[in-house]
């Protein structure tokens, strides 16, 4: 009987944290809702990415030197530790222009400045200039190429080779012939997660 109110009690608390750590979505124009998810959450990231929507909202934010700016008071006010200060800080800018789908260009080029892993995402959602689109996906891909998950690597494989084509880059296959060595060591020690990836990318080279 103890042990069955003692689990009660913890699954009762889990409940309880889950349902603290909301998020209304990127897509908000009210900011209450973001200032009463912020007041509940328990967890630092919750709470961070609740209030810079608030505060982007409630004060009325036209750019992204503006986000900027809230984000960094965000993150200094709640990270103690500095190496993950700057990290949340870097994320959490990219984060917000391509889950709002804001800012994008400038998110570039703020990347471009301030790589870090993220930056596929960024890359996924830019549709600028061909070749250039093109050139930020591969130099975002090959970047942080050991960090992703295959459908990740699928995608940006794709995206590639669509883009590629479509900015008539000449230099798209020889591009993908220098993946070749980085595909076979991050597949070697499991061909079976990663099969799916290794016929995509020799599916995309036969066809190039």
């Amino acid at each position: 009987m103890k042990k069955m109110i003692l689990t009660t009690l913890v699954l009762s608390a889990a409940v309880c944290m889950q349902a603290a750590d909301t998020f209304p979505g990127w897509g908000g124009k009210d900011p209450a809702p973001y200032k009463a998810a912020a007041d509940s959450a328990t967890r630092i990231n919750n709470k961070a990415n609740n209030l810079v929507m608030y505060k982007f909202l409630s004060q009325k934010a036209k750019t992204f030197d503006e986000l900027c700016k809230i984000v960094d008071e965000v993150c200094d006010d709640l990270y103690e530790n500095p190496v993950a200060n700057a990290e949340r800080k870097l994320t959490l800018k990219k984060m917000f222009a391509v889950c709002r789908g804001q800012f994008i260009p400038e998110c570039v080029a703020f990347s471009e400045k301030n790589p870090s892993w993220y930056d596929l995402y960024v890359a996924f959602a830019y549709r600028g200039d061909k070749k250039k689109t093109y050139n930020f996906l591969l130099t975002a891909y090959k970047r942080y190429f050991y960090n992703y998950q295959p459908d990740m690597h699928i995608k940006a494989l794709k995206n590639l080779a669509a883009w590629g084509k479509e900015a008539k880059v000449a230099s798209l296959k020889d591009d993908f012939a220098k993946l070749k060595p980085h595909v076979a060591r991050l597949t070697a020690k499991n061909k079976e997660k990663w099969a799916d990836f290794v016929k995509t990318y020799d599916e995309i080279v036969k066809g190039l």
